[in-house]
């Protein structure tokens, strides 16, 4: 083959290729070397994956940042798996297509323009890369009569100056040589390099140009920005013009070590050589598919090495196969060509290495993360092995039919191959490729699917899902069930209707207003004598207002109004509900302009719309006639006790992330948190885990002695570009940040050793010391590798160890009636009472008391259980006649409950139990002997399509995998039964989910 190179001494490695490009623009031409970004894309929602070069300096051309500096060169990571550049359907049936590439650039910021840029790119593939110039053809852009462009003969002239000759300096249209950013933006015309691999076959090549011709390809394409795409189609000039460049390193690789194909370089030929050593396969033959042979072998050698490479990528950047639907598709191609080709289900994780050895040395946090990436690898190949072989018989005639939803992690979920038939039914109807809210809520309602699992089902058929519809579904559901429908009371579609035109006319009144200054909502100050906040209060002017679903500048306010008061103001210092934080409440204060007279209007609510912040007022305690107009000064004071619990229990989430990572030294992920005033609640990914008791008082202790610590939070703002530059900051996986602007939360504790640093908008504490006590109060493993806690911290962690300490004082006092001897009947249910509250109650105890007093209640059951002579079903009658005492019809219309005193007996006859409550539905469950049963009576009243004992039961057994049927010769919809199933270790977190099924299945389908 004749090289496209001249004859140099030696050829160089790819590493010393990527270090030539670099120092090259570094050292000789003083470009700042910034550091390749992540794959996963930080600010751009556009985009799944970073998918080129310009990508981390979008915001730049966008003029939303400030470039770091006016010259930058690197070598940016890309993956192309999806949307308009695509390229994993034909990885590895040609040379030169890869999922993961390297981009080299050159950047100039308002600096130097196309001369500098064109001579710069000649020079380097002349002079360092020692490239014939005589195999090189460039382009530049013909103009473009429609958008009323010229010819971009300035470039034409710099490259003839260059020495190019014409008849090698061709002229294209917009689609080759215009670049765009988008449908509007930054855009400009752009010049190619092009260079010709087989030049023996003649001079008259030109016209092979742009023609995909796989031995005639682009290496470098150069674009100019100097336009801006308007709205309306048009094209303006910038103010600064900028440049942006892109070189394929692998294909420059080929290049340059004389190969004709991508995949026989060295940046592929190791891992070629480590799949022949370790399966002995036969070796790679660079054979290509043709219509006479499928080269099955080597094609499989050229996917499992790209993919191999792209997964190890991903997963150090960060990237979550359980979060990316794309990334586990590639994944399961891959352990499915190890198996199926070479015969070895673990040659993946024994690739990584390689791959590392191969591009570590440009990318050095890969080096870093190589355990992370193995245990990732480990746990998706048990997880993908056990969907195989667990799935079910009707699941594996849907993949015959479908084949692509192997690739979806859904074959647990019971009701989903159903669903996907009605799916495949009804998906020639839906407009757009959207999936309406309507069929969303449907699969959730008929078939049991979360909305995690339709959005895995949308992104495998490419398609959206209409969230904002869903929601209007389910809110619609509730107030149906919920709302009176009796005479002279407004129906639940009238309030849904109601509410829906209000937002509208918020929005369109906020998208004329200026935006509100919300930065005095991180202005407060805590009081260490008082241990307390103090908020000072903001004067506002305000703004605009919305009041009976209409834009308002006056308002008369009394007592007689029922409706809520909608108030944007200029400034606030309220928080609006964002990054898992729930808003402040408090008070708006109103002066009358007559007589002086001081108004209080509670804000209830505050939200965000196009960055305006609107209080929602209660007008209930206006008790005389007070006008407000627009332009009025109002202050502002937010409630400070509701904001400490809040801030309290916000830097706790953080903490206690902190800790998760810092104990289990494992694959660590935040999957979403949640902060109110009651508490804090967050879910995190951990591979290869399992959290014990143990670990739970662990955290707790590391927390505790953080706080105990006194140490300082710090908050910095930083901008996106400098987080970029740094490893260790925290940061939800898929999480779309701002550009600039960031609070960097940042907690350092040294004895004991615990470390939080964090993005985050929401209000913290000054010092780990205002928090003063914390405890976890439940631990729920949500799947395979997620784990929820929540937890308390400040007054609801003081209130909830207090209450621990006097039941802990209670249980001693009957432990000791019991070891003494003097146990009665009282003593008996008092303790199944204490323990049903331990397990049901919704005041927050901590975790592991919960748990051990549990075990401890349940061991002097036993014991009870095998001294007692007296007859313990009774305890059941006295049981069910306490509860419905307690509940009456009017506060509880439906009952789910659990026989805390069923431990206790060998067999509860439920039919007992239910046949006490006959005005309304009832669902009982026992478990007796290791063994839970169900049943549930429907008086025929409130049985309808939608409502019936089989169904609900159904909702109810689900979590225990049992089969529901009706006693013989009764009907279903009004008597049903679950089968007896035994049960595991962690009974009492199902018999918690399938009460909470079973309660919201009722609460949303019986109509009242």
């Amino acid at each position: 083959m004749y090289s496209s190179a001249k004859k140099l001494q030696r050829v160089l490695s790819s590493q010393e290729i990527r270090k030539t490009f670099i120092e090259y623009f570094k050292l000789n031409h003083d470009h700042k070397f910034v550091r390749s970004s992540p794959v996963v894309p930080f600010c751009d929602p556009t985009v799944a994956f970073v998918n080129a070069g310009m990508n981390q300096f979008k915001s730049i051309f966008l003029g939303k940042a400030q470039p770091p500096y006016p010259r930058v060169t690197n070598s940016q990571k890309c993956v192309r798996v999806g949307g308009k550049h695509n390229d994993l359907s034909i990885v590895g049936q040609d040379s030169y297509h890869h999922t993961f590439f390297e981009m080299l650039g050159n950047w100039s910021f308002g600096d130097y323009f196309k001369r500098e840029a064109c001579e710069l790119a000649l020079e380097l593939l002349r002079g360092p890369y020692n490239i014939d110039a005589s195999r090189l053809y460039v382009t530049y852009f013909a103009g473009d009569k429609i958008l009323g462009l010229p010819a971009d003969l300035e470039c034409y002239e710099i490259w003839r100056s260059l020495g190019f000759p014409a008849e090698r300096i061709l002229p294209f249209g917009c689609k080759e040589n215009f670049w765009e950013m988008g449908a509007t933006g930054p855009c400009g015309p752009c010049t190619e390099i092009h260079i010709d691999h087989s030049p023996t076959k003649g001079h008259e090549r030109a016209k092979f140009v742009n023609a995909d011709r796989s031995d005639l390809t682009e290496l470098w394409n150069l674009v100019f920005i100097q336009y801006n795409r308007n709205a309306n189609g048009s094209i303006t000039k910038l103010p600064a013009r900028h440049v942006d460049t892109g070189m394929g390193f692998e294909r420059l690789t080929a290049i340059l070590q004389n190969k004709s194909s991508n995949y026989d370089t060295d940046l592929f030929m190791p891992i070629f050589n480590a799949i022949q050593k370790i399966t002995h396969a036969p070796h790679y033959g660079g054979k290509f598919p043709t219509p006479r042979e499928n080269a099955a072998l080597d094609t499989g050698y050229r996917i499992l090495a790209d993919h191999s490479r792209m997964i190890s990528i991903c997963l150090a950047d960060g990237m979550l196969p359980d979060q990316n639907q794309k990334l586990r598709r590639i994944l399961r191609k891959a352990f499915t060509i190890s198996e199926n080709i070479f015969k070895n289900e673990v040659l993946v994780s024994q690739l990584i290495p390689i791959v590392i050895d191969t591009i570590g040395t440009a990318y050095p946090e890969i080096y870093s993360k190589q355990s992370s990436i193995l245990e990732l690898i480990a746990h998706e190949r048990e997880v993908f092995k056990a969907l195989r072989e667990s799935s079910s018989r009707a699941f594996a005639e849907v993949l015959m039919e479908f084949p692509n939803l192997e690739e979806v992690d859904l074959m647990e979920c019971p009701g989903f191959v159903p669903a996907y038939r009605d799916f495949q039914t009804q998906k020639e109807t839906f407009i757009n490729n959207i999936l309406p809210g309507k069929f969303l809520y449907k699969l959730t309602d008929t078939y049991g699917l979360t909305q995690e699992n339709f959005k895995k089902l949308a992104e495998i058929e490419n398609m959206e899902c209409d969230l904002n519809g869903y929601f209007m579904e389910i809110a619609n559901a509730k107030l149906r069930s919920k709302a009176s429908l009796s005479e002279g009371s407004i129906s639940s579609e009238n309030k849904l209707e109601k509410q829906h035109q209000t937002n509208e006319v918020l929005s369109l009144l906020t998208q004329k207003l200026n935006g509100t200054d919300s930065s005095s909502k991180y202005n407060y100050s805590y009081d260490m004598d008082n241990k307390r906040y103090n908020i000072p209060q903001v004067s506002a002017l305000i703004t605009g207002m919305v009041f009976q679903g209409k834009e308002a500048n006056t308002v008369v306010l009394n007592n007689s109004q029922s409706e809520l008061l909608y108030v944007a103001t200029d400034i606030t210092n309220f928080y609006h509900e964002s990054g898992g934080q729930q808003a402040d409440i408090g008070t708006m204060l109103l002066t009358s302009e007559t007589n002086g007279e001081i108004l209080e209007l509670p804000v209830k609510e505050v939200k965000a719309i196009n960055d305006c912040i609107v209080h929602v007022c209660d007008l209930s305690n206006v008790e005389k006639d007070f006008t407000l107009k627009t332009g009025a000064q109002v202050n502002l004071l937010v409630d400070a006790n509701r904001r400490q619990l809040t801030t309290c229990h916000h830097t706790a989430t953080h903490l206690l992330n902190g800790a998760i990572r810092s104990l289990f030294k494992k694959v660590t992920y935040q999957v979403s948190s949640s902060v109110t005033s009651d508490n804090c609640k967050l879910e995190v990914g951990l591979i290869g885990k399992r959290i014990k008791k143990d670990d739970i008082t662990q955290l707790e202790d590391m927390i505790v002695g953080t706080i105990d610590s006194k140490v300082p939070v710090d908050v910095r703002i930083i901008n996106a570009s400098d987080v970029l530059q740094q490893d260790d900051i925290t940061m939800i996986p898929g999480e779309i940040y701002p550009e600039s602007g960031l609070r960097l939360l940042s907690i350092y504790c040294e004895n004991p050793q615990l470390i939080s640093k964090e993005l985050c908008c929401g209000t913290h504490v000054t010092n780990t010391q205002e928090i003063e006590y914390f405890c976890i109060t439940n631990l729920r493993q949500t799947n395979r590798a997620r784990f929820a806690f929540t937890a308390v911290a400040g007054a609801a962690a003081e209130n909830a160890l207090r209450i621990a300490a006097l039941l802990q004082h209670r249980v001693d006092l009957l432990d000791k009636q019991f070891k003494t001897d003097k146990v009665t009947n009282a003593t008996e249910i008092e303790l199944q009472k204490i323990r049903h509250n331990l397990i049901h109650m919704e005041v927050a105890l901590p975790y592991v008391f919960k748990i051990n007093t549990i075990e401890r209640i349940n061991d002097i059951l036993k014991k009870l259980k095998e001294t007692t002579r007296t007859t313990l079903k009774e305890f059941v009658e006295v049981e069910m006649r306490t509860l419905l005492q307690e509940k009456s019809i009017e506060s509880h219309p439906f009952l789910v409950h659990y026989i805390t005193s069923s431990a206790l007996v060998e067999e509860v006859p439920l039919q007992r139990a239910t046949k006490l409550c006959t005005d309304r539905p009832i669902l009982v469950a026992s478990m007796c002997d290791n063994v839970v049963k169900a049943r549930c009576c429907v008086p025929k009243k409130f049985v309808s399509d939608h409502f019936d004992a089989e169904q609900w039961l159904r909702e109810f057994a689900v979590v225990f995998k049992s089969q529901v049927s009706a006693p013989k010769g009764q009907n279903s919809a009004e008597i049903c039964n679950m089968k007896g199933k035994k049960v595991s270790t962690s009974f009492e977190e199902q018999l918690e989910e399938a009460i909470a099924r079973a309660q919201t299945f009722a609460s949303q389908h019986i109509l009242l």
